[in-house]
């Protein structure tokens, strides 16, 4: 009689990337680099991505009143992320410091 055969075992399922957030916020500037009073600050952007030296996704956020943000569905790995303010003739400040969050 022939040996009872053993069943393959599943493949273990893939798992899944994690997945999370990183939650935002700063302080409006209130004058420009020559220390003159800012007058006309229109929004910022956020700029970010997994190279500290090449922040190449941007989030415009329009109007002053926001000074929080939380950028979601970002997968495993380590984001930079820097704001610079926009003035209403789209002139950018310089880039903020640069922060970092690792998901996963």
């Amino acid at each position: 009689s022939t040996p009872p055969s053993t069943p393959t075992p599943p493949a273990p399922a893939p798992t899944p990337p994690t997945v999370g957030n990183a939650s935002l916020s700063w302080v409006p500037p209130t004058e420009n680099v020559d220390g003159t009073a800012l007058v006309d600050l229109s929004g910022y952007r956020i700029y970010y991505g997994t190279n500290s030296s090449s922040l190449d996704r941007v989030i415009t956020i329009n109007g002053v009143g926001t000074t929080r943000y939380v950028v979601d569905n970002l997968t495993s790995g380590t984001y930079y992320f820097g704001i610079r303010a926009v003035n209403s003739a789209g002139a950018e400040s310089a880039m903020s410091g640069i922060a970092s969050k690792t998901i996963g």
